[in-house]
């Protein structure tokens, strides 16, 4: 039997290194968000002639875990479709979004881009028959890795939703928190989740999803010099044709949150 005064030197020595990883990481967090501040600031594209807004919805999971704020429930998520398509929304897919941002298409105010991040399997199993309903559509930010594994879509299920309409995009493929890795690390995520896409639902991959909404000036530069055309981050608010098309926002969709706070978000 372990001492009790062992079992606490462990414990003490177990509080240290978590702190210790704790205050090393949130300063690393806060290097990233000023680089990522000063770097927005400085690369913002006006667009010319026509100013466009448009509410881009992230999702993650459809489920019943109602104290986890990532998940939604299949009843919230069926309320919230119903509600938009009462408001007259209608849901676009990647295409439609480049147009109205670049100002080719008219944007009647009811356009909506609908995202899930992470190919959760209940995207397919709870999100996608319910969104039908309504004639909806939407995007899947995927972790290649991740696919036909555990509780994530299989490569099948991908192939029936983009057959569907769904649009299916990279999210890299093992959801690192990009700016703490090298360049070298960081492209292979980038550029290698975009080929695996593109191989198994033979199909161009040009949009991204920054894991966790981390970037720095480094990662928008290897998103933007590699094929793809817009970047997603995990800032809260409309997306707008004034901002940088690699530092997107989103309006995070909590499984906490009520119908009317769902509805101010819009």
């Amino acid at each position: 039997m372990v001492p009790i005064e062992k079992r606490q030197h462990g414990k003490t020595r177990r509080i240290v290194f978590i702190t210790a990883f704790s205050v090393i990481f949130l300063f690393a967090s806060l290097f990233i968000l000023a680089d990522q501040m000063i770097f927005f600031q400085r690369s913002a594209v006006f667009a010319a002639g026509v100013h466009v807004r448009i509410p881009v919805l992230s999702y993650h999971s459809i489920g019943p875990n109602v104290k986890n704020k990532y998940v939604v429930t299949p009843e919230k998520f069926d309320e919230q479709m119903r509600t938009l398509h009462n408001s007259g929304y209608h849901s676009i897919n990647l295409q439609q979004f480049d147009r109205l941002m670049k100002g080719i298409d008219r944007n009647d105010g009811k356009s909506v881009l609908i995202t899930f991040d992470d190919g959760y399997a209940d995207n397919y199993t709870k999100a996608f028959p319910i969104m039908n309903k309504y004639g909806f559509h939407a995007t899947v930010f995927v972790v290649t890795k991740w696919v036909g594994s555990g509780e994530y879509l299989s490569w099948k299920h991908l192939k029936e939703l983009q057959q569907a309409g769904w649009d299916i995009m990279s999210h890299t493929q093992t959801h690192p928190y990009l700016p703490l890795h090298s360049y070298r690390d960081q492209l292979k995520e980038i550029v290698e989740s975009k080929k695996d896409i593109e191989s198994h639902l033979s199909s161009k991959v040009n949009v991204f999803a920054y894991p966790y909404g981390f970037r720095s000036e480094e990662t928008v530069n290897i998103v933007s010099g590699n094929g793809y055309s817009y970047a997603f981050t995990f800032d809260d608010g409309l997306s707008d044709s004034s901002q940088n098309p690699f530092l997107l926002k989103r309006i995070f969709v909590s499984g906490q949150e009520d119908l009317a706070a769902f509805q101010r978000k819009l």
